[in-house]
């Protein structure tokens, strides 16, 4: 569980840098305007809270205007506890900018995080997705290192929590593509995919009996390398905070052993969003996720199965452990409104509703449907980038529930 310090709450507000539009002049914010079209609410974030606690006039800039070459800069430290970790420092940064003018530009972003427990782990991962101008190309990015340690359940939803078994890993992940512009919004390319997993052991090896771990294959290391086919078609401006548009990722993932694979294996991913204004005339937001992660053909490596909170931003499941179910195929589906509470943008809300199906090992059948749900406040980081601090708590089956904290809109 992590939490924001406070602490280092003022180190937040001090390390955002927000480079101003026009240091020549002053303007009224147009970013919140009421139903009637009449008024005009400047908007605030963290760092205009800070300047008023310690006296400093607000930087009162408008946060509408897209200038390319604009640098937006929000920081979460943080503190934590869990009893894999011990106490845990964590640092999450979100770097925004725009590559082109207009309102059709798309926002590139640079998310990282670094967390390093009492225990010895350590965390480090670069998630990308920079825009070329006028969204002619998007270069993604997935670059982690891991000396990890993590709970594991067995195969499907039916696996029980008593099953757990803790296993401890170093991981690299390089997940490098490119897309072109074939139309506006849609795009298509091919990137290069990596997943190592080395130094994998048992906490206590004698004390578990023949489980699906045990059973699927336990190995000492495991290598998936391939190439991937992409097919992107994006219509939101603002990936930190979608007001509308829609999101659809295809990925075509074949692994080879002549690229250092341990085994030939094929999956296939399907990310689907789409976000709807409502009302209209608001700043809320009805957002639907769903995404399908299935295995095509071949035997991936244990820990390279679909699982939960193994999405790309680790979102997917919130309520429960990440890698709490896992199989060969995934089925997820989320729906969360995100409303405004204070007509300056500071604050604001969200409920959540999810639900999560995995393949039964013996079957291959999905024959269970693990539902969870929770709420959560929302705070502008950033108000240039549109960009909230997220804090949710949620509940599921089987008792799970707990706190997730994200840089940014969880989808």
């Amino acid at each position: 569980m992590i939490f924001p310090a406070l602490i280092l709450f003022s180190l937040n507000l001090k390390a955002q840098i927000v480079i101003p539009l026009d240091s020549s002049k002053q303007v009224k914010d147009t970013s919140y305007i009421n139903k009637n079209k009449k008024q005009v609410v400047p908007q605030i974030d963290l760092a205009d809270v800070a300047r008023k606690i310690l006296g400093f006039k607000n930087d009162i800039q408008e946060t509408v205007l897209k200038k390319p070459g604009k640098i937006y800069l929000a920081v979460l430290p943080g503190i934590g506890y869990s009893i894999l970790t011990g106490f845990t420092a964590v640092a999450t940064i979100n770097l925004s900018f725009y590559t082109s003018k207009g309102d059709s530009a798309n926002l590139s972003t640079v998310q990282g995080l670094v967390e390093y427990g009492q225990n010895g782990q350590l965390v480090n991962s670069i998630i990308s997705s920079i825009w070329t101008k006028k969204n002619k190309i998007n270069f993604l990015g997935d670059w982690r290192y891991y000396n990890y340690a993590s709970y594991t359940y067995g195969l499907g939803s039916e696996s029980l929590s008593s099953d757990a078994d803790l296993i401890y890993y170093d991981y690299v992940r390089i997940n490098q593509l490119a897309v072109t512009q074939i139309v506006p919004d849609f795009l298509g390319g091919i990137g290069y995919n990596l997943d190592y997993h080395y130094k994998i052991k048992d906490a206590n090896p004698s004390a578990i009996p023949q489980n699906d771990y045990t059973a699927y294959g336990r190995t000492t290391t495991s290598n998936s390398s391939g190439l991937s086919l992409n097919l992107l078609y994006d219509t939101r401006r603002n990936s930190n905070n979608p007001m509308g548009g829609q999101f659809v990722n295809l990925v075509y993932r074949p692994n080879f052993t002549f690229m250092g694979s341990d085994q030939n294996w094929q999956s296939l991913f399907l990310d689907y969003r789409k976000y709807i204004r409502l009302p209209a005339n608001s700043n809320n937001v009805l957002a639907f996720w769903n995404f399908y992660w299935i295995t095509l053909h071949g035997t991936p490596p244990y820990f390279d199965l679909p699982a939960t909170g193994w999405d790309t931003y680790s979102n997917s499941g919130r309520q429960f452990i990440q890698g709490r179910y896992r199989g060969r195929d995934m089925l997820y589906g989320e729906t969360e409104y995100r409303f405004v509470i204070t007509r300056n943008g500071l604050i604001g809300g969200l409920v959540y509703l999810n639900a999560q199906s995995f393949s039964e090992w013996k079957t291959n059948e999905i024959e269970t449907i693990t539902p969870g749900t929770g709420i959560g406040i929302r705070i502008k980081a950033n108000k240039y980038s549109d960009t909230n601090l997220v804090i949710t708590y949620g509940v599921g089956t089987g008792g799970a529930r707990g706190f997730l904290f994200n840089l940014g809109e969880m989808f």
